[in-house]
């Protein structure tokens, strides 16, 4: 599948999968869905079909081309980038350092000295800027809050999917999932306590299955996360609550599950500042605030 190309920039602008359990992960290793920074860019320009030749203004444009490129019907393979060198791309972009964790043994995590690291750098930093500047702004009667997605937003599943060959599979992916076998995303705790300190009430939300509530509390905390306040943490139950409405229940998309969910938190008396996430998804259907998008070379979810 084509990337979505935008020409290259130093920094991701901070202003405009959830990886969590599905099987839709399977194959869909579409690099750009989440490389904001131009890293890995499409084969060439000579395919014949619309790319996005600029950056896009808003998080609406850059998944609206995201999609258009993920629907793209190839007329002729060899301008079509090779799979093969896509995940080597990827793997330039994370680099190579090791870990080991229970069960799962000796893995390739990414690098410190990585092209993401320094990405992410640049994202926390600006983050930062922009909740403590936030912060001074009246917020009406709302506490102020900030929404985090789980997977390659709070915890980077690179070794997983290398493990997997750029794969997915529900049954391997508990098994990582229950050891904790997944490192913190660069400077994302350091994030998480900036928000908490400068006064913010912060939420999770992720499609992992209800049932690994605990095996999630314990993958957060591992990686160096303060364990979620009850009530702050939300997985994606079997059969939908009242207040998420979904056009094919008891089945909802992710922009209806987490839209959902933070249209309910609004209403418990917060007011969303920021919401960042991996995938488009984590952010479109309202009620987000300011849209962080965090970068995800390795897979797309729509």
């Amino acid at each position: 599948m084509r990337t979505c190309r935008w020409p290259r920039r130093s920094v991701y602008p901070l202003g405009p999968g959830n990886a969590g359990g599905t099987d839709q992960r399977a194959g869909a290793v579409i690099a750009a869905a989440g490389l904001a920074l131009g890293s890995l860019t499409a084969a060439g320009a000579q395919s014949g079909h619309r790319d996005c030749a600029y950056w896009p203004a808003s998080v609406a444009q850059q998944a609206a081309c995201v999609r258009a490129e993920d629907a793209h019907d190839p007329v002729n393979g060899n301008t079509e980038m090779n799979v093969n060198v896509l995940e080597d791309q990827v793997e330039h972009y994370y680099g190579s350092a090791s870990a080991t964790y229970p069960v799962v043994g000796t893995v390739t995590i990414p690098s410190l000295d990585s092209n993401d690291a320094q990405q992410m750098k640049q994202i926390v930093d600006r983050a930062e800027a922009y909740l403590a500047a936030a912060g001074h702004h009246d917020h009406g009667t709302g506490r102020p809050a900030v929404v985090f997605d789980i997977d390659d937003t709070l915890l980077n599943t690179y070794d997983y999917t290398l493990a997997e060959q750029f794969g997915y599979s529900p049954a391997t992916n508990e098994v990582w999932v229950d050891n904790a076998a997944f490192p913190a995303v660069f400077y994302m705790p350091q994030l998480v306590r900036f928000a908490v300190r400068h006064g913010y009430a912060v939420f999770f939300i992720t499609g992992r299955p209800q049932s690994q509530t605990a095996a999630t509390i314990k993958d957060l905390t591992s990686a160096g996360y303060a364990a979620p306040p009850g009530g702050h943490l939300f997985l994606k139950p079997a059969v939908p609550p009242a207040y998420l409405h979904c056009a094919k229940a008891p089945s909802c998309t992710t922009i209806e599950y987490k839209s959902g969910i933070r249209k309910h938190i609004s209403s418990e008396g917060y007011k969303i500042v920021a919401d960042f996430g991996d995938q488009y998804s984590d952010l479109l259907g309202g009620d987000a605030g300011h849209q962080v998008k965090i970068p995800n070379p390795m897979y797309y979810l729509p």
